[in-house]
Parts: C-alpha cells; structure tokens; sequence
C-alpha cells in the first residue's frame, strides 16, 4: 500500500516567503533582540552557505537567504529556541517577511496547537484511499517477503459488499475522489475478479460524480499480453514494477515458487524488463529497486541499463525509487543480516545526487515535492475511510500487515463489514502531537511523526532511522531552493532538533 496517497501535491512554493527572498543584515543593534512582543519560532532551522545564511522554517516551508556582515549573528538568535523580544530591537530589517514567514511569532503563541490542527485536517482531507488485496497467492518466492503465505483469493461474489461499503463512504461522508490501489500477494493472480471490481468501482463513482483513479503494484510477471489496454481500461495512472537489481540478482532472489512457471522459458526480470517496455507509453511506472548488502553494486549499472532502453524519455518517464529493504515483520527477521544500515544506504543516494542524473527522475519517498513542505497529507493508514480489504475477508489499516489477522480493524461477516479487534481505536487516535518525543521535535511540521506503524509497533530503532533521515538531509533539502548545497559536514544534532 502506498504510503502517499497518489494525490499528494506535487509541485508547490513557500506559501509565505519567496523562494529567492534575501534579507540584508548589516547594522544589527549590538545589544541584540530584546523585549517581548515576538518569540522566535521553534521550527527555525538555518544553514550556513558562505558567504550567506540559509533560514527556514519547517511549520511553513518559508525560506530566507540572510546576506551581510550580521547575518550569521541573526541566524543564531532566530534559531536559539523561545526568545522574546520587540520589534523596535531590529529597526533596519524588513520585520514583515520574518513575521510572513513566521520566522517570528506573536508571544505566547501555542505552535504545536498549529500542528495538531494541520494534522487533522491533513487526516480529514486527504482523499479517500482503498486498497484491495485481489490475492495473497503469489507466483515468486522473494527471501525478503514479509507476507504471510497463504491461498486467500477474493471471489467476485464479494464485490457487492466492497460496492456497498464504497457507496456509503462516498454518500455519507461526501468524498469527490477515490483512488484504488490494486494489492497483493501478486495482484494479477486474481484478474477475474481485479477486472469485474474495477469495472462495478468505476460504474459507482461515475454515479455519485466522484472522480477515480487506481494504481498497482505488481512484480511484472503475468501481466495480459495487452498491458496498455489493460491500464486504460482499469483507468490506472500509476504501476510500481519492483527490481532486485540486474538479472542475475534479480532471478536469484525471485525464484519461481512450485507449480508456478512463465510462458515460454522466460525469467521474472526479463518480463519484468519487457512490461515497463510496454506501460510507459501508457502511464507513469515507479520502477522501485530494492537494495540491501548483496547487490547495492547493481545501483550504477542498473540505471545504466534502464537510460539505455530509454525508460526516462518516453511519453510517460519512469520514474526512480530506490528502496532499502528492510525487516517489516517476524516472518521476514532473518533479513536484518543482509540489511543496509541508514549510513550506507544513505551514501548510495548522495552517489546518485554526485552523478546528477538530470535525465533520471528520481523520487525520495520522505520529500515527494523535492522540498521539505509542511505535510498537508497522511499516509493512507490514516486518512479518514480509508482502508485495506484483505483477501481473507479481513479489514486492515496498513497495506502491511495484511494477512495477521490479529492486526486486522474488522471483518466480513453476514452482516457485512464488521469493526474489530483494538487497533482499530489506535488508528482512529493517533496524533503524534500527543507524543511527547515527536511533539518536542522540530521536523514534525515536515514528517508528521513519520510512519505510524513504527509507533504501533513501538519500533524505536525504525524511528530513529526516520529522524536520522531529516537530521541528515534537511539541510541539503532547504538549500535546494537557492540551487545551493550546504558544507559536506553540516548536518543537525539532536539539539537542533529537540527544542
């Protein structure tokens, strides 16, 4: 399940302060700021670029490049934590912008309140997202799956029910789009029943004027032989092909399970290959490469590859994910022995940048926008109706952790869709200002406590990989705007981040 709905924005400015905004700073008072009208923001972050300052302020995505002989000085006062102090203290500087950008706040002003607020606009608003699990049985037998094997098919005899639980979301709550994202096991397994729902899904949304659109994520084996009419007519805009490095790696790590064979002799990375061939002059394709100890050598060459068939020029451009794979369950721990750590997967992305592939989209899952907006969106997990139909005939929040059903929010019985079992409460409550870690920390604006699974799980390394993250690479992310980049060793400390 995908972790951004697929309406996520994609391109946006700073909503209060230009991207190109720069402050002269020369002639500070030399007693400081003083008095107590203001406070300085505790979502101020700066960066230094020689001879400038970068600021920025995550609960906004307002940026500033300060110039001047006093910019480094004001840089530190704006970023100190609560400070207070009037605006007669700083006659010479453009007051407005930094209170546009609300570098500066009204004294006593409650931030996180503005965050809580967001966040649950962000959980009301988010579009509605279904994912439907067509099929846990799967035709590759990856080392690293972290899905409970089983024979769990959905009849389309139960496409009534899914009908019947979309209309009323739809009538009751008012909702104007609804996206599908088609789930397995391998999804395409269950083509019979993935064509009839689409079709009765499309048939409702046309009724109620709601728009639509579906995604997929397959592992490109058993596609129709006519993938292009396949994806227009399901109205599919977005397909996520997952590699697992070139085709020795690849067909090494996805072995045919038994009973399972593909036409002709074919291997999976070779139908693979010739499906992305196809899908691009249709619709976009996230082609997702999974990396971890064994074949993180493949990174360089299989984005060689992919330029070569021109899989970044075509009518749709496919679109780079590169991916650590990671234990998301038991049933998957023995892979934490082959696992990347955050250092080294994070040393294979800044590879990527230093090549500057201008001709490769790439996409970083945390920054969709290529910019660290404040979020105006949850994952799917979260947002209001959304859900996860399980093949078993089960409910889940979270694309995975479907198939353990005691992890599942409800069921299907002869009354219909049943609400059960306690996590369902969790889901419906969280809210990571409530959680004393995330509500003291500064990213929260940009992250929204990051994925909420790992909460549920009370994943404490996975969270702090997530903090890692924005402590690395924000300050990279901010300068992008100017077309800057910050000293190679500036990164934030937990200080910067917890105020």
């Amino acid at each position: 399940m995908a972790s951004t709905p697929p309406s996520a924005p994609s391109s946006r400015v700073p909503p209060t302060v230009a991207p190109s905004a720069t402050l002269d700073c020369a002639g500070l008072p030399e007693d400081g700021l003083h008095g107590g009208a203001f406070a300085v923001s505790r979502f101020n972050f700066r960066v230094p670029v020689p001879p400038a300052t970068v600021l920025y302020n995550s609960k906004t995505g307002a940026v500033l490049r300060l110039s001047g002989a006093d910019a480094p000085e004001l840089a530190d006062i704006l970023t100190s934590g609560v400070v207070q102090f009037g605006t007669s203290a700083i006659p010479q500087l453009p007051i407005a912008q930094l209170l546009s950008g609300e570098f500066l706040v009204p004294a006593g002003t409650d931030e996180i309140h503005d965050v809580r607020t967001c966040f649950s606009t962000a959980r009301r608003e988010t579009p509605l997202v279904v994912t439907i699990t067509t099929t846990m049985k799967c035709n590759l037998n990856c080392y690293y799956c972290y899905e409970p094997r089983s024979n769990d098919t959905v009849h389309p005899s139960r496409i009534p029910d899914i009908e019947e639980w979309i209309r009323l979301r739809l009538q009751t709550r008012k909702h104007r789009c609804l996206h599908v994202d088609w789930y397995g096991g391998e999804p395409m397994l269950n083509l019979q029943f993935l064509e009839a729902a689409s079709e009765a899904i499309q048939r409702i949304c046309y009724g109620e004027g709601v728009q639509y659109s579906a995604s997929i994520i397959s592992n490109g084996t058993v596609w129709p032989d006519n993938p292009g009419e396949f994806v227009k007519r399901n109205r599919i805009r977005e397909v996520q092909i997952s590699f697992d490095g070139l085709r020795e790696n690849h067909v090494q790590r996805r072995r045919l399970r038994r009973n399972h064979e593909l036409g002709g002799g074919a291997n999976a990375f070779d139908c693979a290959v010739r499906l992305v061939d196809q899908l691009l002059d249709f619709t976009r394709v996230d082609i997702r490469l999974n990396l971890d100890c064994h074949n993180k050598r493949d990174l360089m060459p299989f984005i060689d590859f992919a330029r070569n068939r021109g899989w970044f020029t075509r009518k749709f451009p496919g679109v780079l994910q590169v991916a650590r794979l990671t234990s998301y369950s038991e049933r998957s721990a023995p892979m934490r022995f082959s696992e990347l750590s955050i250092s080294e997967y994070e040393e294979l992305r800044d590879r990527l940048r230093d090549r500057k592939f201008s001709d490769v989209p790439i996409e970083e899952s945390e920054v969709p926008d290529h910019f660290p907006f404040p979020r105006t969106f949850v994952c799917a997990a979260l947002a209001r109706d959304s859900v996860v139909f399980g093949a078993d005939c089960h409910l889940y929040r979270c694309g995975l952790q479907v198939g353990f059903r005691d992890r599942a929010v409800g069921y299907l019985d002869n009354s219909g869709w049943t609400p059960h079992f306690t996590d369902s409460h969790w889901w419906d409550t969280f809210d990571p200002t409530s959680i004393p870690r995330c509500a003291s920390c500064s990213f929260l604006p940009i992250c929204f406590g990051g994925c909420p699974l790992k909460h549920l799980r009370n994943d404490t390394s996975g969270i702090d990989d997530q903090c890692k993250y924005w402590r690395r690479n924000l300050p990279r992310l901010i300068t992008s705007r100017f077309g800057l980049m910050p000293p190679n060793d500036f990164v934030y400390t937990e200080s910067d981040q917890f105020r």
